[in-house]
């Protein structure tokens, strides 16, 4: 176990922040610690004066900001701009302030553009008032924009005035942080640049509660998630369930990694609408601020914000976890990387650092952290470390993170707690980019091809990133390590396809949050594309039928990527009950087609480059020549745009460099993924000694081999498949095992031009012996498929061109590749059949000669 001490400092750059509240990925900021909001709403109240001010006199204000800063309470939201008094008061109480920006003429604003302008310009002149003030958090645009008003005029032209409205504001207040308080019924609205996602949520029932902050913290991505209103009325529930209440809704929302809570309300005086609302009790306290059970519970839970999630929530149990950190020549970003493990808040844990034969100066680095236990092996790949780091835990759990990766101190705790669910036997979270080091790490950092998690529901993933997912170690022992044909990336999507085809489920918990340094060249990036090209062909080795025709994922759920995704046709559908009545109005996205998939790819790319090429070659098609290319061109810039559009600043160069990237990240990633598909097939066998060319030339005419052993002991056919597998594996073949939906056992990827397929029959004989059988058939690959089509292509050219004399020139060419193709399928296959006739005397089984096959009666 490893204590340290408990620190709340975020693993970046502290000058990053300055006296304001900041924001960096889900959380928000003061002075370089985690300010988690736990707020109330203020008012409105009954004007007390002729200048008809929403909010009580100083007195009232000051004796309520002392019983709010009793309870704990940081952050008031007010739904009018307060006077400056009032500022000045809250921040000598050291309370925040998020104001609501009032539409008192919402519809007019609508339905008239000049209205919404006058409203910008008034507007203005209150922004500017209290802009810069040090207690002023930031602002929500609008509060709850009705469904059947969005319905109406539509939720593209909502989310533009929302839009213009929240740029017109960051303009006035730059240093403000800014959102668009949302609720259920429109969750599909998303306008743009928000700082911080905000629902006002009303759920009261605990498991609904905790299973819709898990689809808004899908929602909100890399943003920080805040409740912006949750109350419970005490008159028609009582004080006891409204304490109860918010006690078990304040639990969820931290232990769902929020970034905080404002309860509706501070106080059961109301006044909207002209009147006093007199039949809602929502506050803490009442009218005459005596205190309700429910503010002595809240105060409990928000004194306690000091310590650590795990003391002010505790999980039912904390198993030990290790933590495993593979590196090789890492040492650039292995210090960060130990330095937040070392912040973990979590109280039984301990690191281990395998260091994969690294040649930079990683030992150093690791001689500066002593409580590391620290193992060294010469270079075997990242797989075969991860092994050594899983022998070698001692804890229940392990978790594994990147040398260029820090995690968030709260990491472990929803790591553990998503674990302790019975479901799951993995579990998994996102991975963002911590503050830039240089513009171009920036820049880098927003080109696609990042690790990303794959989601099949809100908590369940089909693939969780090597960088940030940990596992009971149990799981190991039932379905395997992992491969170490994976030695620099792939381990991971073979290891989840692995747990979900034996039946077991992977957890997500989005607030599972590691920070990942994406690179900092040109080519280190590109680096990085080509070996998870690599590693996509070695798995689509081992499981095709999670592939498609082009070699892409055939992923089951939705890809999360930190960025923008590429330009594509696909549409969404909206869900908004009849008449537009629904409470929880969802938006599900279609996946995208294969034709607009295509555009984007690799093999399109290759495609258009090669006709545009030809175009050039003829004077009538010179001018067309770019056309084949426009698609791609077009992808790359519409990513560029959309993915810039949040940033303030970025110059051409950013763009241009982003643009470049966007290009040249599937020509890189595609091309190793082929080289890699189409020319790492080996069979690792010789032809066998003493075989005459009467031999082979029978095997060169015979039809799909057919072999046969005899087993006197009872041994099935899969006795002699997990032999074949175990021998492949020695001899290093790559091969696929059946998924249930092929009609093949084993998928031996032979060599460039053929793949072979075994096929195996058990029949069974009195006094309990067996006859296995095992047919050896051959498939063409599509480097096979492609030389025979360029062949037929050039033969019909040339016949265009020259005639029959052509046939000539051609013949010769075309019996050679003929030739050499039946040739290679000759050599393989007297290769594997002698190969798998030596694995089954190996394990006792008897050769059956073809021609005298003993005949036994059934």
């Amino acid at each position: 176990m490893i204590s340290f001490p408990v620190t709340t400092s975020p693993p970046f750059e502290s000058q990053f922040f300055s006296q304001r509240i900041k924001i960096h990925s889900k959380f928000f900021y003061d002075k370089g610690k985690k300010f988690f909001i736990q707020g109330v709403s203020y008012g409105p109240f009954r004007p007390r004066t002729a200048e008809c001010s929403f909010f009580p006199l100083p007195e009232e204000v000051k004796a309520d900001f002392l019983l709010m800063q009793q309870a704990g309470i940081n952050t008031l939201r007010l739904y009018h701009f307060p006077p400056a008094w009032f500022l000045d008061l809250a921040k000598e109480f050291n309370l925040k302030i998020l104001i609501s920006i009032p539409w008192i003429n919402r519809y007019a604003y609508l339905s008239n553009l000049q209205s919404f302008q006058d409203f910008k310009k008034s507007l203005k002149n209150k922004i500017k008032a209290i802009a810069g003030h040090g207690t002023l958090l930031g602002y929500f645009v609008d509060n709850e924009m009705a469904p059947d008003c969005i319905r109406f005029y539509g939720r593209r032209k909502i989310e533009r005035l929302l839009s213009d409205l929240l740029l017109f504001v960051k303009e006035n207040d730059p240093d403000a942080a800014l959102s668009y308080a949302n609720f259920p019924p429109t969750e599909y609205l998303h306008p743009n640049p928000v700082d911080f996602y905000s629902f006002n949520v009303y759920l009261h029932n605990p498991k609904e509660l905790e299973n819709y902050l898990s689809r808004l913290q899908n929602i909100a991505g890399e943003k920080p998630l805040l409740i912006s209103e949750f109350g419970m009325d005490s008159l028609r529930h009582g004080e006891e369930e409204q304490a109860n209440l918010l006690e078990e809704h304040i639990r969820i929302v931290f232990q769902s990694g929020l970034a905080g809570t404002i309860l509706f309300s501070w106080t059961d005086e109301w006044f909207t609408g002209g009147m006093d609302i007199e039949d809602w009790a929502f506050g803490l306290v009442k009218k005459d601020r005596k205190a309700k059970k429910s503010y002595h519970v809240v105060s409990k839970l928000f004194q306690s914000s000091s310590l650590p999630l795990y003391k002010r929530f505790p999980l039912e149990r904390t198993p030990k976890v290790s933590v495993i950190v593979c590196t090789y020549n890492g040492a650039k970003t292995l210090a960060d990387c130990l330095s937040s493990l070392k912040r973990l808040q979590y109280p039984d844990y301990e690191i281990i650092v395998v260091d994969d034969g690294s040649t930079d100066h990683t030992r150093k680095i690791l001689h500066q952290f002593p409580e590391v236990i620290a193992f060294h092996q010469p270079n075997k790949g990242l797989s075969a470390a991860r092994n050594l780091g899983i022998e070698k835990a001692t804890g229940e759990i392990v978790a594994f993170t990147d040398s260029d990766c820090m995690a968030d101190p709260d990491w472990l705790y929803f790591m553990v707690k998503t674990l302790l669910d019975d479901r799951y036997v993995a579990c998994g979270g996102p991975n963002f980019s911590p503050v830039p080091r240089q513009s171009i790490q920036e820049t880098i950092s927003l080109a696609p091809g990042s690790p990303s998690h794959v989601l099949l529901s809100d908590t369940h993933a089909e693939h969780i990133p090597g960088c940030n997912m940990a596992y009971w170690k149990w799981i190991f022992e039932k379905i395997g390590y992992f491969d170490p044909l994976f030695r620099k990336a792939g381990d991971d999507v073979d290891i989840c396809w692995r747990i979900l085809s034996s039946g077991y489920q992977i957890g997500f918990n989005p607030s599972a949050v590691i920070w990942h340094y994406r690179r900092f060249t040109v080519k280190d990036y590109l680096k990085q594309q080509i070996g998870y090209g690599e590693a996509e062909a070695l798995l689509r080795f081992k499981h095709p039928h999670c592939f498609g025709s082009l070699g892409n994922a055939l992923w089951k759920g939705r890809i999360y990527e930190q960025n923008l995704s590429f330009f594509s046709l696909k549409k969404s559908s909206l869900y908004q009950g009849i008449f537009g009545t629904g409470f929880f109005q969802f938006l599900y996205p279609e996946k995208e087609s294969f034709w607009s998939a295509f555009l984007k790819s690799f093999e399109y790319l290759f495609a258009s480059s090669f006709l545009s090429l030809l175009l050039s070659c003829f004077k009538t098609t010179r001018p067309f020549l770019f056309l084949p290319l426009l698609p791609p061109l077009l992808a790359a810039l519409n990513y560029t745009n959309r993915v810039l559009k949040e940033k303030r600043s970025h110059s051409f160069l950013s763009k241009f460099l982003l643009f470049f990237l966007v290009l040249l990240q599937p020509v890189a990633r595609g091309y190793k993924r082929y080289k890699t598909w189409l020319f790492s097939r080996k069979l690792s066998l010789s032809i066998p000694k003493g075989m005459s060319p009467a031999d082979i030339f029978k095997s060169l005419i015979q039809k799909p081999a057919l072999l046969s052993f005899w087993s006197k002991t009872g041994q099935d056919r899969l006795f002699l498949l997990g032999a074949i597998s175990r021998k492949l594996i020695k001899t290093a073949s790559l091969y696929a095992l059946d998924s249930g939906w092929d009609n093949w056992d084993i998928h031996v990827y032979a060599d460039p031009f053929w793949d072979c397929q075994l096929l195996t029959l058990t029949e069974i004989y009195p006094k309990n012996e067996r006859v296995i059988k095992i047919k050896i058939r051959f498939k063409r690959t599509l480097l096979n498929k492609i030389s025979l089509f360029l062949l037929i292509l050039s033969l019909y050219l040339l016949f265009l061109e020259f005639g029959q004399n052509s046939l000539l020139l051609t013949l010769p060419l075309s019996l050679l590749l003929l030739s050499f193709l039946s040739i290679q399928k000759t050599i393989i296959g007297i290769k594997l059949k002698e190969w798998i006739k030596q694995t089954a005397q190996e394990v006792g089984l008897e050769p059956i000669n073809e021609d005298n096959k003993p005949s036994k009666p059934l």
